[in-house]
């Protein structure tokens, strides 16, 4: 009789991938990790994933970008002054949870890229519909439309930055510099775009 599957122990086994990613990056996720630290079989891992470990570290990066996604589709209705230190909050609090230790998961499938070609491939499109996602957002809150892309993608670079900063400097200091220096960058757009309507 054939095992049927667990969505428990898949769930578990992508969530532990996605920890070790944000820790340790691609290179650094190792299948013997993971069932080390998910507390299952290495057979579980090919019965769950039979791509292997591309397959699990895209599983883990595409959930992540999911999670990410709904977080920023949810501060839609919010002002800059609100969302932009609500977003900068949860990454300096994870930071500080971990011991400035785990970052970015989508970010470590970015760089780690040349290992897992398919995981850079799903970090590049959430980039993108994440700079689409806030471009909307930000046109919504009365930047002018020809500014949104750009200062989409400074918000997102910025951020991102910031995160490795404090992860280096092991502070949250330049994300909470960031995200005031953000809402600034934000609210003289749209101070421009209201003297143009």
């Amino acid at each position: 009789m054939a095992r049927r599957p667990d969505p428990a122990k898949r769930e578990r086994i992508v969530h532990t991938t996605r920890e070790l990613l944000r820790r340790r990056g691609v290179a650094g996720t190792t299948m013997l990790d993971v069932v080390a630290e998910a507390g299952a079989s290495r057979g579980s891992l090919y019965h769950y994933f039979p791509g292997g470990r591309s397959e699990m570290v895209e599983d883990a990066v595409s959930g992540a970008v999911a999670e990410y996604s709904e977080a920023l589709l949810a501060l839609a209705e919010l002002s800059p002054r609100e969302a932009i230190p609500l977003i900068v909050e949860v990454w300096r609090s994870e930071a500080e949870a971990s011991g400035y230790e785990a970052g970015c998961p989508v970010v470590a499938a970015a760089l780690g890229g040349e290992a897992e070609p398919g995981a850079r491939e799903i970090a590049a499109r959430a980039f993108t519909d994440w700079t689409d996602t806030v471009a909307a957002w930000l046109e919504q809150t009365g930047v002018p439309a020809r500014r949104t892309a750009s200062l989409a993608n400074l918000l997102l670079s910025a951020v991102e930055g910031a995160v490795i900063v404090g992860l280096a400097q092991r502070s949250s200091e330049p994300m909470v510099r960031v995200a005031e220096e953000l809402v600034n960058v934000v609210e003289a757009a749209r101070s421009t775009g209201a003297g143009h309507s």
